[in-house]
């Protein structure tokens, strides 16, 4: 076997001296010297000529014929499973459901029968039915495939996410397409099932982005096994396909070059990761011309005078496959030019690239992508917090599907939990990629790019029985699966409870992407800086004092910035005095009206790049406790991230210095939208708490344990002369503390803390845990900002978080609320999707509420209860946004923005340009 050699650094590297003192030129011109004798050697004294023994021939034989046959979708396995299946085998029924189709047609009145492992019949209800079949009543709900995602670390990230867990891609090398996800892959880890629960039956599992060429992948059903091989599943299985699809994944761009900037070698540039690429190619092609070659030999002289077997490299040929069309190419990238530049490796070797992941920039380059055929496997909102995604464009789905390029939607598991896979097509519908398309994109696509939709992404008679039956509409915002099946099997199944409770939600769906009734230019009606305006056509306000109970179609009056009226007769009349005046009409098709919404994040306003330290303001130690700086004093204003935070309703932003370590410093309450700090109101207040990370997070060389960090905020907060006037003024109860942590152990001694000091205010960001204490945080009176809103078990201190429905009637955030527990929401990730979305992730929790108080409790979450909190000026007459649509749902849009007395912003669009 040919011995793999080390892929050439393009920018070379020192020669070592070996321990016994010779350079390594000095052995290499040593071997040379002994190769050239000892060829001479035997031409002076010729020997035997060494021959291939029969093995070596027949296996070499076997595998230049294996050369020529590659993998294919067998398209009649459907019906040959039908013509072999076992008609002994137990039959279930899914009776009267509403069947949404892999290609996003809906059926209604349908009846699934499945026999062991595959569908049988698909059609309206037929009298045949065997009466030893077992039924399950649909009633009408929504069913569908399993859901397909075709970009996943499940498995190989294991929950809860440690050192010794993460087995995701092997970054010790750039190149290293001999690895395989399958030796890295836990059955045990939780969240296949967690994931499975969200609808997702399977799942493309790819090794990270952390070099160029991280190896080969492998797709799995989320079935109940604990082994990898009853997991795995490929495109041969039963079908006459004589190899099996493989997946190798590529990656470029930024992740590359910071893992590989600080080893010597590199690469460090975009020019040194093309290089590797080419570097490896080349290696992958030279083995394979030189394998085509000893067939060629083989193949005329029957062996004859063949002495060396048919060469092979573990290192290389995985590409040499590729190059052969036996692999399938999944390209992580962001950027045009990085895409160019891949395009470009595949046309000089001649490869293909099935799917290009991630792309947040394809609008920018549609005709090349759909003339080479290839398609996108990304997210639906990914964008604004790295150089990458920094022009993410939130309408590329649409453009690209107008475009005529298959689009799936992915995960990336856990970088987005799998098991809310659906909301990404939610989303991508919000931001209006066609319907059906959107059902598509999580089933049927990623199914078809796989090589796998001769048997899953649809319903069909013959296919895999890996059905989903959902609560409501997949795409309706909150949609839960009922029941998962896959290869026939009941893997979830919700609780009689939630069966019952999902017969109150609607099942009729009528999706409406937003569409804007005004022109953005139009400044007859609404224009920034206006004080004055009559609202036409409003139907619900959530205004303090200003409320309606019931929907309607009445108006509102905004005079002097300030909203003076909604509703009722004297309304009426204060509109028509206005309209006299002047005061322009705006006509809304339905109206609602929010207070601003207000969200405490973890950089927003000091870093815009996370890894560009020319964006930030900078990191602080966390380790002088004499030093508590404010963040009003490093705030940048007119970045696009908080410009597309403003234009999705977000008033006022909540954040504090940014800290690797205890203390982080006073927060601050600002304007997203404010143009710069002197404009008026920008900072809605100075300092708003004292924030700190307590636990993993706030670890450091100074304070290395929680004791320590315990140990320390209680000397401060007890001390007669404290370091800081801030600790003084967190222990009289004039400023709040807020508390960076997850964990139920740090929760637990911070409400011991508050019974020993009664007058400090509490306030706990991130919460994964908080469930565990909910009536001690109720009684204690400490607050939570969720952040993320939905835990995850992915990290150690998050391990508890229950996953919801289906697998638990409760979430986190519902046992909380339940107590009594004033919450907020948050974020701690850095993407900006979180602090966008909050208003969603807020009537997600409340979606089980009754009618009436939903929309109550949701805009609390993110409105009056995060101003509580924080000490802020509660001004809802004066501080508002008002909607077409309902914002608690997808498909709403922002109308007019009011801030400071004026109006900020009409009709804004995520897209809209910006100023710096």
């Amino acid at each position: 076997m040919e011995k793999a050699r080390l892929l050439p650094r393009p920018n070379g590297h020192h020669t070592r001296k070996s321990k016994i003192g010779f350079s390594w030129k000095s052995i290499v011109l040593a071997t040379v010297l002994a190769t050239l004798l000892l060829a001479w050697l035997r031409g002076v004294h010729p020997g035997p000529r060494p021959t291939l023994t029969a093995t070596q021939l027949s296996d070499g034989l076997r595998q230049c014929a294996n050369n020529h046959q590659h993998p294919f979708v067998d398209y009649s396995l459907a019906s040959t499973r039908l013509s072999i299946r076992d008609s002994k085998s137990p039959v279930k029924v899914f009776r009267n459901a509403t069947l949404i189709d892999g290609d996003g047609s809906i059926h209604h009145e349908v009846d699934i029968e499945i026999q062991g492992d595959i569908i049988t019949y698909v059609g309206k209800p037929r009298a045949e039915t065997s009466t030893e079949a077992v039924i399950v009543g649909v009633g009408g709900r929504y069913l569908s495939p399993g859901l397909v995602d075709m970009h996943s670390h499940v498995g190989i990230r294991q929950e809860p996410q440690i050192l010794m867990n993460a087995d995701v891609t092997e970054s010790t090398l750039p190149v290293t397409p001999w690895a395989r996800a399958i030796d890295g892959f836990k059955p045990s880890d939780a969240a296949i099932k967690i994931v499975a629960s969200g609808g997702t039956t399977t799942s493309l599992v790819l090794a990270g982005a952390s070099n160029l060429i991280s190896g080969e992948g492998m797709v799995i059903k989320h079935r109940d096994t604990n082994s990898v091989w009853e997991m795995e599943i490929d495109s041969t299985s039963g079908g006459t396909s004589p190899k099996r699809q493989r997946y190798l994944k590529m990656a470029c761009g930024e992740n590359i070059k910071q893992i590989f900037e600080k080893i010597p070698g590199g690469p460090i540039s975009r020019l040194g990761e093309s290089g590797y690429v080419r570097f490896a190619f080349e290696e992958a092609r030279n083995l394979l011309q030189g394998q085509d070659a000893w067939c060629e030999r083989a193949a005329v002289a029957g062996g004859v005078g063949l002495d060396t077997p048919y060469p092979t490299s573990l290192h290389w040929q995985t590409l040499v496959d590729t190059l052969r069309g036996d692999v399938s190419v999944h390209l992580h990238c962001y950027q045009t030019q990085d895409v160019f530049s891949q395009f470009d490796h595949a046309d000089e070797f001649g490869y293909n690239i099935t799917a290009l992941h991630h792309i947040t920039q394809a609008h920018e380059m549609l005709d090349e992508i759909k003339n080479r055929g290839s398609m996108l496997a990304t997210f639906s909102d990914e964008g604004g917090f790295k150089n990458e995604n920094y022009h993410a464009s939130w309408y590329m789905l649409k453009l690209a599907a107008e475009a005529g390029i298959p689009i799936a939607l992915t995960t990336d598991h856990p970088a987005k939990h799998g098991q809310f896979f659906a909301q990404e097509a939610q989303i991508g519908h919000h931001f209006q990629l066609e319907e059906k398309l959107a059902i598509s994109s999580i089933t049927s696509v990623p199914a078809r790019a796989l090589g796998l939709d001769n048997r899953i992404g649809w319903v069909r008679p013959g296919y895999d029985a890996d059905l989903v039956v959902w609560d409501s509409h997949p795409l309706a915002l909150g949609a839960t699966p009922l029941q998962v099946v896959v290869d026939g099997k009941t893997y979830i199944n919700a609780s009689q409870n939630l069966w019952e409770e999902s017969v109150k939600r609607k099942q009729a769906f009528a999706p409406a992407p937003p569409s804007r009734s005004q022109k953005v230019n139009d400044n007859k009606t609404c224009s920034p800086g206006q004080k004055d305006i009559v609202l036409r056509g409003v139907i619900k306000s959530y205004i303090n004092g200003l409320r309606t109970s019931a929907l309607s179609n009445t108006t509102a009056v905004v005079r002097g910035g300030v909203l003076q009226c909604v509703g009722d007769s004297i309304c009426e009349a204060i509109a028509s005095e206005a309209i006299d005046k002047g005061v322009p009409e705006l006509h809304l098709k339905a109206g609602y009206i929010l207070p601003g919404i207000v969200s405490a994040t973890r950089s927003h306003g000091l870093s815009e790049l996370v890894s560009e330290p020319s964006t930030k303001d900078g990191e602080l130690s966390g380790a002088d406790v004499s030093r508590v700086i404010s963040a009003a004093d490093g705030l940048r204003f007119g970045d696009r991230r908080l410009a597309i935070t403003h234009r999705r309703g977000l008033t006022t932003l909540i954040t504090a210095p940014i800290s690797n370590g205890f203390i982080h410093g006073l927060s601050t309450a600002f304007r997203p939208g404010a143009a710069h700090s002197l404009s008026p109101g920008a900072i809605v207040k100075r300092d708003v708490s004292l924030f700190l990370s307590i636990g993993h997070e706030g670890k450091n060389t100074a304070f290395p344990s929680e004791s320590s960090q315990f140990n320390e905020l209680r000397t401060l907060l007890t001390s007669q002369s404290p370091p800081h006037e801030s600790w003084a003024l967190a222990a009289n109860g004039t400023l709040p503390i807020t508390v960076r942590t997850d964990s139920k152990d740090v929760i637990a001694k911070l409400i011991a803390l508050k019974r020993e000091l009664p007058a400090l205010r509490v306030v706990i960001h991130g919460g994964g845990e908080a469930h565990l204490l909910a009536r001690e945080l109720a009684a204690a009176r400490v607050a939570v900002v969720l952040a993320p809103f939905r835990c995850s078990r992915l990290t150690w201190e998050t391990r508890s978080c229950p996953p919801g429905p289906p697998l638990t009637d409760a979430a986190g955030p519902d046992v909380l609320l339940a107590a009594g527990v004033k919450l907020g929401i948050g974020i701690w990730d850095h993407r900006d999707r979180w602090a966008t979305n909050a208003l969603w992730e807020a009537s997600w929790l409340a979606r089980g509420l009754p009618a009436g108080r939903r929309g109550e409790v949701a805009v609390d979450l993110v409105a009056r209860n995060m101003r509580e909190m924080y000490g802020l000026e509660v001004r809802d007459e004066r501080e508002f946004v008002v909607y077409e649509g309902d914002p608690l749902e997808y498909g709403a849009s922002v109308a007019l923005i009011v801030e400071e007395g004026e109006v900020q912003r009409c009709w804004p669009d995520v897209e809209e340009e910006y100023v710096y």
